[in-house]
């Protein structure tokens, strides 16, 4: 009897990631944004019909993304409502965070299978894994040039470069409200969709990964959020030192240390 307690202790223990990390990442100290993003406003033809979203002391526009409540004359909206327009349907990302349930059809009037749990399927662990946040917020923090350039997609280029394979040594997800693994690194430069910390925690549940990396933005920084994280013993970075989308490249080396 003891032996299956301690079978089953060891099975939940594996739950959650052995070692995580999560990186808040600032804008940074530069006008050169702030101005940019001033000068694409004012070209933005519909600019005056734009709604505010409250994200932290900015506004989010599904058709714009990140900006501040006094750069234009707006009206706030519902941040619910608003996020509902932004979004539309969304599917569970397809890996140790999908769904449990068989989906019902809607055009049956009854579906005995209905909301009944699916077999149960052997998932693979993962040893390294780094979650990219690539959510609208991401424009302000780690904004993508000209090129389609941006630090994230440079870290993970550099970390290539370390013997850390793309998607091989290193499992990439990208993610904003739902998670799915990145199929190139351009991908990492999208600044596209909302967020929610609470789904973060999930995902971070559910997560087979042994090692687990997680950059997003410090909008994300929520207290419930926090203190899960210091529950988990996890590594926060630019919590109380401000950390640049650019001081990620700092981190090459530690990162190329855990996919060892």
């Amino acid at each position: 009897m003891l032996w299956i307690l301690v079978l089953v202790m060891t099975t939940f223990s594996f739950a959650a990631p052995q070692t995580l990390e999560v990186w808040f990442l600032s804008a940074p100290k530069t006008s050169y944004l702030e101005n940019l993003l001033q000068d694409k406003i004012k070209s933005v033809k519909v600019a005056q019909n734009l709604q505010c979203q409250p994200v932290g002391d900015h506004c989010f526009d599904p058709q714009f993304g990140l900006y501040k409540p006094d750069q234009l004359d707006m009206k706030v909206v519902d941040a619910e409502e608003a996020a509902k327009d932004a979004i539309g349907p969304t599917i569970a990302p397809a890996k140790s965070i999908d769904r449990n349930l068989i989906d019902c059809d809607k055009n049956n009037f009854f579906d005995v299978f209905c909301g009944k749990s699916k077999a149960v399927e052997v998932e693979k662990v993962s040893s390294f894994e780094i979650w990219v946040d690539t959510s609208s917020s991401m424009r302000e923090m780690d904004y993508t040039d000209k090129e389609g350039g941006c630090y994230r997609k440079s870290l993970l280029k550099r970390l290539d470069s370390e013997g850390c394979g793309f998607n091989s040594k290193v499992n990439v997800m990208m993610f904003d409200i739902s998670m799915k693994q990145a199929g190139a690194m351009d991908s990492l430069c999208m600044n596209v969709g909302l967020n929610d910390y609470k789904k973060m925690i999930d995902f971070i549940e559910r997560s087979t990964a042994k090692k687990l990396i997680i950059i997003t933005d410090l909008y994300e920084l929520h207290k419930d959020y926090a203190d899960y994280l210091e529950s988990k013993d996890a590594i926060i970075r630019g919590d109380r030192e401000p950390m640049s989308a650019k001081q990620m490249l700092d981190q090459v080396d530690h990162l190329a240390k855990l996919c060892k």
